[in-house]
């Protein structure tokens, strides 16, 4: 059997996105999975058929129900590929969203957010880096070389978007002044 990285290098080498042997249920399927994932409360059937419903025979019901049946036996038959697409789906949403709630719950102060930013991102880095290598030795070394490129990245990055929060609001001001002045009011 394969390892991760065995897996992970066939499948990023060219032909890489080759959807031609893919059967349409399958992709149809998968961006299902990825709206219902976006959502994060499952609600991309229910969207999707209140987007049909208006211009199809079908109520509402009937085409929610026929979405369940078909992501139902899609899950069944791909699971890999649900699972993929479930990741896909929620990756936007948590981008998104983790930030605003390491916010709220470290606070909305600039440096308790870079050193929680830091913090994270080290870990990650630690954690990421501890699972590349054959031998205990290996793994730690690797550890060790993605701990701080990771942790001054998160928390540059961090810094970076506290500094985008902190000056939203003059930045809108000045551009809704500038825009009452020449609209004349």
């Amino acid at each position: 059997m394969a390892g991760f990285w065995e897996t992970y290098y066939k499948m990023s080498a060219p032909p890489m996105y080759d959807f031609s042997d893919v059967e349409p249920e399958q992709l149809k399927g998968m961006g299902r999975t990825m709206l219902d994932s976006a959502t994060i409360v499952g609600l991309g059937g229910e969207i999707e058929a209140g987007i049909r419903a208006p211009f199809s025979d079908k109520t509402f019901q009937e085409i929610d129900s026929e979405i369940n049946t078909d992501q139902a036996a899609f899950k069944e038959n791909y699971p890999a590929e649900y699972m993929a697409s479930s990741v896909l789906g929620m990756a936007p949403t948590l981008a998104v969203g983790a930030p605003a709630a390491v916010t709220k719950f470290v606070g909305g102060k600039v440096l308790p957010n870079v050193l929680a930013g830091t913090t994270f991102g080290g870990l990650g880095g630690f954690f990421g880096g501890g699972g590349e290598g054959e031998t205990t030795e290996e793994r730690l070394d690797s550890a060790k070389e993605e701990t701080a490129p990771m942790a001054v990245g998160a928390g540059v990055i961090t810094a970076a978007m506290m500094g985008a929060i902190k000056s939203a609001p003059p930045v809108i001001r000045f551009f809704g002044n500038m825009a009452n002045k020449v609209m004349g009011r």
